[in-house]
């Protein structure tokens, strides 16, 4: 998660009232919402529609396009994404049915195609999940704070998104995971796959193969293989290698390491070995990436 470092964080309340609903468009950068009063339907594009109630937590790592309403029966009309601290959706003569807090931030775009990837396209924690308590003070303290201008303001919000996040993740893993799940969180949450996760993970300097990886798993080459290939969405060596680009981006933009250095603590033996993969992967050397401005 501090790879991703999460910043600019907004928040708002967004209220409704009598029949309503509205269509907003992709956001692309994350978003998420704690349902304070009331009901609505939420029905991202690409996804099943999700009903959300009192109490409910729910992150888009990537925000879609999305329609919001009070059913589903109305036709919605369209919203632009704003920055006001208050939306009011419906009638304002009717009484308020539905209350929320919202929050959009942006993760450094250096890491971000990678991670957001890895991650499930929303995450959802019904109001009787464990841990969600702790979710809902989270995301209290991060209004509270958005709401101010004091001293060192910036850097309490990113903290606070960075363990919102990974609050968030964790209640989501918690529950055994059903089929179709995908991604580092399923990985993690993988009993075969877990161990070796995480020793390449505490370790990725070392010149791992797929064979060790299953070893570290207890189950054969082939099973291994097959299986994260399945539950990560790539091959091992592919994720080992992006996993090592992106460790190598945050040491290039916040220590001032040499090109050999970056590529022995990623696991590469010799510089050009590294500049081939790294530039393979990013489309420029390292050299080049550490001279862009952040």
């Amino acid at each position: 998660m501090s790879l991703l470092r999460p910043e600019a964080v907004l928040s708002k309340i967004v209220t409704g009232g009598g029949e309503w609903s509205v269509r907003k468009p992709r956001y692309g950068d994350p978003a998420f919402c704690l349902m304070l009063q009331g009901s609505c339907v939420l029905e991202p594009e690409g996804l099943d529609p999700i009903d959300l109630g009192h109490g409910d937590f729910l992150l888009f790592p990537e925000t879609p396009e999305f329609t919001l309403g009070a059913n589903r029966d109305m036709e919605p009309t369209f919203a632009a994404l704003d920055h006001a601290r208050h939306t009011r959706h419906g009638s304002e003569s009717e009484p308020v049915s539905m209350r929320m807090l919202g929050g959009y931030f942006r993760f450094d775009p250096v890491n971000a195609p990678l991670l957001v990837s890895l991650l499930p396209k929303v995450l959802l924690v019904r109001r009787v999940a464990p841990g969600s308590a702790r979710l809902s003070r989270i995301v209290e303290l991060i209004a509270d704070e958005a709401d101010t201008d004091s001293v060192c303001r910036d850097v309490i919000l990113q903290r606070l998104v960075e363990v919102l996040l990974i609050e968030a993740v964790r209640v989501h893993a918690a529950p055994p995971l059903g089929g179709g799940q995908r991604g580092l969180i399923a990985g993690l949450s993988d009993p075969v796959l877990a161990p070796a996760l995480h020793q390449m993970h505490a370790d990725i300097a070392k010149g791992w193969t797929v064979e060790q990886l299953a070893r570290a798993a207890a189950v054969s080459r082939a099973v291994f293989a097959q299986r994260f290939t399945r539950t990560m969405g790539m091959p091992p060596m592919q994720y080992l290698l992006e996993w090592r680009v992106a460790l190598a981006k945050d040491l290039l933009r916040t220590e001032h390491l040499s090109t050999a250095q970056v590529a022995r603590r990623v696991g590469y033996q010799s510089a050009n070995a590294f500049t081939t993969a790294f530039t393979r992967l990013t489309g420029c050397s390292p050299t080049e990436f550490a001279r862009r401005p952040a």
